[in-house]
């Protein structure tokens, strides 16, 4: 069955029957009573990989018509296709340097393939794999650049003296499916399926930044907040913000 979770794909189940199991009403209409929403600027590959492939909730809506091919069908029922992951594995078999592309291919993948699994044709099974991979936005495919390819975690502070802590600019959600959800979201907010050019840029040396900030009438109702950031006399990037009302 590819039916494995309402909240990771895209089908829906109908909950108003009497015959509807009364925990997945009540499970269903918590979840959207208090917003819980697929929520992250990026996930780890890892996640990407344990998401199902088939009605993939991120998809280009495309992904549907693409359940029941002669070659979807073969994914799931003999080679037990389940998982993101497991159609990357398949569809890097079109990208082998042994594999012919064509119907009779003989290299070691393809035969192990047909033994193993009895499939008349990975070829198609393979481009199929593909196929379902190119649905998926830029932040759900594992086969794009990811921000946890360039990012790493904050450097340990070595000098304590001038008290200086590394920016923490770590952006990956990791760990399992469970961490890529959020409550308490805006139902209206649009979802964002892009991925940012995080990437540093390259720099010649350290810059040493001072930030501060001031309240005026802290903790009354006409309180006024602002906040510098402090390079050098004259430098382009000193900046001065005045905070909106409704941050405490």
């Amino acid at each position: 069955d590819v039916h494995i979770n309402i909240f990771l794909q895209s089908w829906k189940t109908y909950l108003k029957g009497q015959s509807q199991i009364t925990e997945l009403k009540q499970l269903t209409s918590t979840a959207k009573k208090y917003g819980l929403r697929i929520k992250g600027i990026a996930f780890s590959r890892n996640i990407l990989w344990t998401m199902p492939i088939w009605y993939h909730k991120e998809a280009n809506q495309k992904i549907r018509t693409m359940n029941h091919t002669t070659a979807s069908i073969c994914l799931r029922s003999k080679h037990g296709i389940r998982t993101v992951g497991d159609a990357e594995s398949m569809a890097n078999l079109a990208q082998s340097n042994d594999h012919s592309p064509v119907a009779l291919c003989e290299c070691d993948e393809c035969e192990f393939i047909q033994e193993t699994y009895a499939c008349e044709n990975p070829r198609d099974c393979a481009r199929q794999a593909v196929k379902l991979l190119d649905t998926l936005p830029p932040k759900w495919d594992p086969r794009c650049e990811l921000p946890e390819d360039y990012q790493g975690p904050p450097g340990v502070n070595s000098n304590r003296a001038e008290n200086i802590i590394p920016f923490d600019n770590w952006i990956t959600v990791g760990g399992t499916l469970g961490n890529i959800f959020q409550i308490f979201t805006d139902k209206t907010s649009p979802t964002t399926n892009t991925l940012s050019n995080l990437k540093p840029i390259a720099t010649t040396g350290q810059l040493k930044v001072t930030i501060d900030g001031a309240c005026k009438n802290e903790g009354e109702e006409d309180a006024k907040a602002r906040a510098a950031v402090f390079i050098s006399n004259g430098h382009p990037d000193n900046r001065v913000a005045k905070l909106p009302k409704y941050l405490d």
